[in-house]
């Protein structure tokens, strides 16, 4: 049986998918590992509920892991939905999705550095850098898009609906760009809110 010859460009768009893959595996270790309670001390062996009562007590904390890696996440998401619609990548395509990782590893250093959101330069900070990585992605998807670097089997209009289906999430970073500068639970309610509204009005515009 002869063995399948495999295209270099398709080789480098594999070796890119899984260098991707590696660092935000990374990313969403090291924002367990570094806000999770410590308890080396073992003081919550004393309290009531134990363990329970301890992280309890340190529910800020907890919030900002689901919030920091909820949106790491999310933003890895976004790159395997692209992803999964390439047939090869190239220089430029490969530049824009490590550009794009960047900006979502300079988001985590945003939320480290500022774990409290004493400042409000942080939340905008993260936001910022959340609302650049979302339209580099989509900036990476539509050069994909007009240098044959997708399955041939998508029409325009498939392309079109998965740009703007990805659009929501760096729009909603802009907006709260602005909103960290109301405060801290404003802002952090809005991650959860603004992405409900967006997805409303997407469906209502797509109905009419």
């Amino acid at each position: 049986m002869k063995s399948q010859i495999v295209a270099p460009d398709t080789i480098y768009l594999i070796r890119l998918s899984r260098f991707i893959d590696i660092v935000y595996a990374l990313l969403f270790f090291f924002m367990i590992t570094h806000y999770m309670p410590i308890i080396e001390d073992m003081e919550w062996s004393h309290k009531p509920l134990g363990l329970l009562s301890h992280l309890m007590a340190n529910s800020s904390e907890l919030l900002r892991i689901f919030i920091g890696g909820g949106l790491a996440l999310m933003y890895w998401n976004q790159n395997n939905s692209l992803f999964k619609h390439l047939t090869k990548t190239n220089g430029m395509h490969a530049a824009l999705s490590l550009i794009q990782l960047f900006l979502v590893c300079l988001f985590i250093y945003f939320a480290i550095a500022d774990p409290a959101l004493e400042s409000q330069s942080s939340p905008a900070l993260q936001a910022a850098s959340l609302a650049l990585a979302g339209f580099t992605g989509v900036g990476a998807w539509v050069y994909a898009s007009k240098h044959n670097l997708m399955s041939e089997s998508l029409r325009e209009d498939d392309v079109n609906t998965i740009t703007r289906s990805n659009l929501m999430e760096p729009s909603v970073a802009v907006v709260n760009i602005g909103l960290a500068f109301v405060g801290p639970m404003v802002w952090t309610l809005a991650w959860f809110i603004l992405p409900v509204i967006f997805t409303w009005i997407l469906k209502k515009r797509n109905i009419h």
